[in-house]
């Protein structure tokens, strides 16, 4: 009861914050609204499940014992599918992390606002769907009391589908086996430990370019101290996330356990109940008997479980009421909204569109330091210089071949100055250096024409 009431109210309190105007920016809280939503519709569900009967059978309220079996028979599936939805919702988060960590740029392709929404939706009705079946596995009927009221009681039943063998073996043992945790742990475990190796690989190279920079270039430290300011946000994002799915694992570890045995025990019976039905009955005189020393073991087997069913139920509500603590110790806008609700802190308002531009630029930036990324901007930068080189290259050729088409004007210009009855053998020895004085008149204008027009053009580049 402590842990369903305190779970309620934290995640009401994520409800309200995430759907705050500036934390709707980032697409991750967009899961983690959804998350929080997850969770308090369980523990409200867990709530009808687990206590509101004991409370009723405690009582002598006849409105409770009649009334405790509607809310029983309608909070079980719905509880069964918020289970399964936050299942993989917490997947979906870890899976968008790591495309935002391990591949950045192909993230900003692929992960954006619609195929965020589309992914929580899709993962809303594959968990309604999933299970549509558990809404036919009990039944309500109108018994008469004896004991305490003496009248009509209406009380909940397993129905006959839920009764069968076949039906627990596929639904039970592997639908919910592979559903509820061999997938999604496999998933979990493996995205998470590339997320673990990317963030150790991209700090030894931030490290170490952070430290080339501050010897190349002291005067440059502050902006250096914002990018690693930046870099560090986006890392404490992701060590968040890792923490949410850390409780999450180690809180549903044990209901796996419980899951697996409780499979087990089930697949002995099934396999008991054929051979009792194929194996042909000997006569009473050497039939054998059971042995004695059995049922102590299996009850003490059976209180054993019981108490680790207990258990695990209640590890999984605090695994949805622990939420909150997560993302006051790793979100600085989350602490500072709440800090805003009790008057510790002044809230500063920003543009909300400036501010996603210049959110989405720091992460391109500093995600761009990755491994697989800093070849590709080294031949980007390489293609530049390249680029500059051959444009210096066509400037420098354009004003030689100006200055040459220029040079033999030149110089009939001074000798026409020099002496204005210059002999026609002079004029001819200054013409001979071209290849023929008519044509070189005319190539000339024309070279000229054009290789101003280059310098302009190039004027322009440079």
């Amino acid at each position: 009861m402590p842990i369903a009431i305190f779970g309620f109210m934290t995640n009401v309190i994520n409800v309200i914050v995430f759907c705050d105007p500036e934390m709707r920016c980032s697409l991750v809280n967009h899961f983690l609204l959804v998350l929080s939503i997850s969770d308090l519709v369980l523990l409200v569900c867990n709530f009808f499940m687990l206590i509101f009967p004991v409370i009723a059978s405690m009582s002598n309220n006849y409105l409770l014992h009649d009334y405790y079996p509607v809310f029983l028979w309608f909070a079980y599936p719905v509880g069964l599918s918020t289970q399964t939805c936050g299942v993989y919702l917490t997947v979906l988060v870890s899976v968008h992390r790591y495309l935002g960590v391990c591949h950045p740029f192909r993230a900003k392709r692929w992960v954006s606002g619609k195929p965020v929404k589309w992914a929580i939706i899709g993962s809303i009705i594959f968990s309604i769907v999933i299970n549509l079946h558990t809404w036919l596995e009990l039944d309500i009927r109108t018994c008469y009391s004896n004991d305490l009221f003496h009248g009509p009681l209406r009380s909940i039943f397993l129905t006959q589908l839920r009764q069968n063998a076949k039906y627990n073996l596929i639904t039970k043992c592997i639908m919910y086996t592979l559903i509820m945790f061999i997938i999604p742990f496999i998933t979990l475990i493996i995205v998470n430990c590339r997320i673990v190796v990317a963030l150790k690989e991209s700090t030894r190279m931030r490290n170490g370019q952070s430290m080339k920079k501050s010897t190349q270039s002291p005067l440059k430290t502050p902006s250096l101290l914002k990018t690693n300011g930046n870099s560090l946000r986006d890392r404490s994002v992701t060590l968040m996330l890792l923490a949410i799915v850390a409780i999450f694992l180690c809180c549903n570890c044990l209901a796996f356990c419980n899951n697996i045995y409780d499979n087990v025990q089930l697949a002995k019976r099934h396999a008991q109940e054929l051979n009792s039905i194929n194996q042909t009955s000997y006569p009473p005189e050497i039939e054998e008997q059971p042995q004695d020393y059995n049922g102590e073991w299996s009850i003490f087997d059976e209180w054993t479980f019981d108490l680790s069913v207990e258990i695990s139920n209640l590890l999984i509500s605090l695994n949805s009421s622990s939420s909150m603590f997560v993302y006051l110790i790793f979100s600085s806008k989350y602490r500072s909204i709440i800090k805003h609700w009790l008057g510790l802190e002044k809230r500063r308002r920003t543009n909300g569109v400036a501010l996603t531009t210049v959110m989405a630029a720091q992460k391109a930036l500093e995600l761009s330091i990755l491994p697989d990324e800093v070849e590709a901007r080294r031949n980007r930068k390489e293609k530049k210089k390249e680029h500059i080189v051959k444009n210096k290259k066509r400037l420098n050729k354009s004003a030689q071949l100006f200055l040459t088409t220029s040079e033999t004007d030149l110089r009939k210009a001074r000798a026409i100055r020099k002496d204005p009855e210059i002999e026609e053998d002079e004029i001819q020895e200054i013409q001979s250096d071209e290849p023929s004085a008519a044509s070189n008149i005319s190539r000339d204008d024309q070279n000229r024409s054009s290789s101003k027009r280059k310098l302009l053009r190039f004027a322009t580049l440079a």
